[in-house]
């Protein structure tokens, strides 16, 4: 089995997640509940899908850092995806994203957010813990940004999860070197 069956199995079944880890089976997280799906998978297998995952350019620091991250289009479908070395060996934590460019009001967000996006110079920070939101909220702001006015956004990102397509705005996604 490879990267691109396994995130199309996801895919179909709806997962927002896939968890890769050896000795278990993969493991999709759907409607916010964790289930096994097939056999469990080897080391080998693993060390190999997370090569591919990290690519050849990036081995050497993923094995000294013990983890990497980053974002790509498998099987159709765009992902976030954590290579990492637990106590089994390497696993993957394969987040698939909506393929739906967020925006404020799909987000709920509060209204006082949409002045961000008027700014004309300066930086705006966005964190949190992981799965609360970041990403989602600043393709939000960079979505009504784009939307709205004519204008040249740099983004400091890792990795860069959403592509977002130039309408009015001319937004630049760099990676963060750390």
């Amino acid at each position: 089995m490879d990267l691109q069956s396994m995130v199309a199995l996801a895919a179909r079944h709806g997962a927002s997640d896939l968890h890769l880890e050896p000795g278990m089976p993969a493991a999709m997280r759907v409607r916010g509940e964790l289930s096994s799906a097939g056999e469990r998978l080897s080391g080998g297998l693993l060390k190999g899908l997370v090569r591919q995952a990290v690519g050849d350019a990036n081995w050497d620091e993923f094995i000294k850092r013990r983890s990497h991250d980053t974002a790509r289009t498998i099987a159709g479908v765009r992902c976030r995806l954590h290579a990492l070395v637990s106590s089994r060996g390497m696993g993957l934590a394969i987040r698939l994203l909506p393929d739906v460019q967020p925006d404020l009001n799909s987000l709920n967000l509060h209204p006082a957010l949409e002045k961000l996006c008027e700014l004309e110079h300066g930086l705006v920070l966005i964190s949190g813990p992981t799965g609360c939101g970041k990403s989602s909220t600043l393709a939000a702001l960079l979505q009504t940004i784009n939307q709205t006015r004519a204008a040249h956004v740099v983004t400091i990102e890792q990795p860069v999860e959403y592509a977002i397509q130039a309408e009015k705005a001319f937004i630049r996604p760099r990676h963060a070197l750390f």
